[in-house]
């Protein structure tokens, strides 16, 4: 009896490991996960890459602003605050408050939260198909996935592969929605990543760190 159980959950596990190679080896798995690594790559390059975005969380949260993009630095302006993060340090602007906070970005990486979210491209499945004039690029989560999005939708233009909507699923329940313009890949100069102290030296420092 315990021979066939284990035979049984053998055949069981083997079962599964096809079902999950099928998934992904198949003409439509290949070319979602070759389209979406060029239009990652091109937002998270080494040359860097600038946008406007709009967020959008069932009409409760709403927010827009412009970005930018360069290896493990980044800049954001919104209505609320503007972020300088050369990669060592981040300063954040509180507008209307005239403090600036500053924080270290590598303490983010530790943040339980924020560890739910982060994003490994080994964790889903990947399927492609053209819906209008878009392409649109679904990832669902594989069973041993540990982070929290389980489900997301990706839409490009056909041809230039730039981003154009970021769909995520949160908590199986309702979608957080993500829209990109004006959108351009290389080009971008470190300088937009320092904290032009002398602008706002009239603001209160509180060092987070």
């Amino acid at each position: 009896m315990k021979k066939l159980f284990c035979f049984l959950l053998l055949g069981i596990t083997i079962l599964c490991s096809l079902t999950a190679f099928a998934q992904e080896d198949t003409p439509n798995a290949r070319q979602a996960r070759r389209i979406f690594d060029q239009a990652y790559d091109m937002f998270y390059g080494a040359e860097g890459a600038s946008f406007s975005y709009r967020i959008s969380i069932l009409g409760i949260y709403s927010e827009e602003g412009t970005g930018w993009y360069k290896g493990n630095k980044n800049k954001s302006i919104s209505k609320k605050s503007i972020i300088w993060d050369n990669g060592d340090i981040k300063y954040i602007l509180r507008r209307g408050k005239d403090i600036v906070e500053i924080h270290d970005p590598k303490v983010n990486k530790k943040d339980k939260l924020l560890q739910k979210f982060k994003f490994n491209r080994e964790d889903f499945y990947y399927s492609i198909a053209k819906k209008n004039d878009d392409l649109v690029i679904t990832l669902k989560a594989k069973p041993d996935a540990k982070g929290s999005m389980k489900h997301i939708q990706v839409y490009l233009e056909q041809n230039t592969h730039k981003p154009k909507r970021l769909r995520i699923k949160v908590l199986s329940l309702f979608w957080a929605n993500v829209y990109f313009s004006d959108f351009k890949a290389g080009g971008i100069d470190d300088n937009l990543f320092v904290f032009p102290r002398e602008e706002y030296a009239n603001c209160k420092i509180v060092d987070e760190r």
